[in-house]
């Protein structure tokens, strides 16, 4: 393990996930307040919902980033001759290169968002009129570092495809 695959690895496993459980947190102590004041006070804090939808949008990415970089995300058993084919290095190098241009696609659409926010001063039409750069500025966090991982992902599983080793089945 490289020093490099260190601090991501650290990076993703501790600090995203501890982000990540953090976000958690806040929703569920933000609508358990929600639900004391409605139904104590008959008030509504009125951020609940804007908040956890911000919350739970870093929260995922975070989360997304990490089980990527463990390789730790839901996978679908192929029976016989595919369960071959789709370990070979090569096919893991073309779903990295997937998931590399995916992510880019989704990192440039929320970066424009986000400067669109910040060039035109955009606030939320909800009752905290939050700054949106703010909760986009998290998110465009949370899907740099999908995309560093999906990067990452992929300069290795090209490594082990152009190595003499690599081509000869061993799951990436």
């Amino acid at each position: 393990m490289t020093k490099y695959d260190k601090i991501l690895d650290f990076v993703t496993a501790k600090i995203a996930n501890g982000i990540a459980a953090v976000l958690i947190a806040c929703i569920f102590i933000i609508i358990n307040i929600e639900i004391v004041c409605r139904y104590a006070f008959n008030t509504s804090t009125l951020i609940a919902d804007e908040y956890c939808g911000y919350f739970f949008a870093v929260a995922v990415y975070a989360g997304l980033s990490a089980g990527m970089y463990q390789d730790k995300l839901i996978k679908i058993d192929l029976p016989g001759a595919w369960a071959v084919f789709v370990r070979r290095p090569f096919i893991r190098m073309i779903v990295h290169l997937a998931a590399l241009v995916l992510n880019t696609i989704l990192f440039y659409a929320i970066w424009q968002t986000f400067a669109a926010s910040l060039l035109f001063n955009s606030r939320s039409i909800q009752a905290s009129r939050t700054l949106l750069a703010y909760p986009q500025g998290a998110v465009v966090a949370g899907i740099g570092l999908l995309f560093l991982v999906s990067l990452c992902q992929f300069v290795r599983s090209v490594v082990r495809c152009l190595s003499p080793s690599g081509e000869k089945g061993d799951a990436a």
